[in-house]
């Protein structure tokens, strides 16, 4: 379980000490918004953390700490995990990407540059076959990050309460073909 380093950032695999930071961001409006159902309970926020543990310690993968590598402070999370599914026209083994930001970091492209380095993993390390990304419409920040990233719309859906979703994918083949610059871990795995 090593922590991947980019440009700004250290990304840290999921640990028991990040608990209260998921709380903090779980339970934050502006952060939950345009996640599922929107704000969890402390409840249903542990229940997710323990799942981001044991996603660890099954697949050796899983959700990250988005740390600033200057003075340590908690940004956010990336995650990449197994989908819930396959999604049609979308070649296997693919993993699904996310990302959550804590409002004190919005605007600084932290999301794009720690999704890079997650990237950079899923076709390294991983070996992916795609990598997909799925978000709420109405979610435009996210929709810029999947853009950035090369993502490309390949189906619609609707999420657990009838919101219009959007997934989005890139294969490993056109992830090497396009690779984005600048992001990538420094210690790729």
């Amino acid at each position: 379980m090593r922590t991947l380093t980019t440009r700004r950032l250290l990304l840290e695999p999921w640990q028991e000490r990040h608990a209260p930071d998921l709380l903090r961001l779980a339970t934050d409006i502006r952060v939950m918004r345009h996640i599922g159902t929107g704000v969890w309970t402390p409840g249903y926020a542990a229940r997710r953390h323990v799942r981001a543990l044991r996603h660890w310690a099954e697949h050796g993968f899983g959700w990250r700490a988005v740390h600033d590598r200057a003075d340590r402070s908690f940004l956010g999370l990336v995650s990449l995990i197994r989908p819930a599914g396959q999604v049609a026209g979308v070649p296997e083994p693919a993993l699904e990407i996310g990302w959550w930001v804590a409002p004190h970091a919005w605007g600084r492209g932290i999301a794009t540059e720690a999704a890079s380095a997650v990237l950079a993993e899923a076709f390294g390390r991983l070996g992916a076959a795609a990598v997909v990304a799925r978000f709420q419409v109405a979610n435009t920040g996210s929709a810029r990050v999947t853009a950035k990233l090369g993502l490309v719309p390949v189906a619609e859906a609707a999420g657990p309460d009838g919101e219009p979703m959007r997934i989005c994918a890139l294969t490993g083949a056109e992830y090497r073909r396009h690779r984005p610059a600048g992001n990538e871990p420094e210690n790729p795995e």
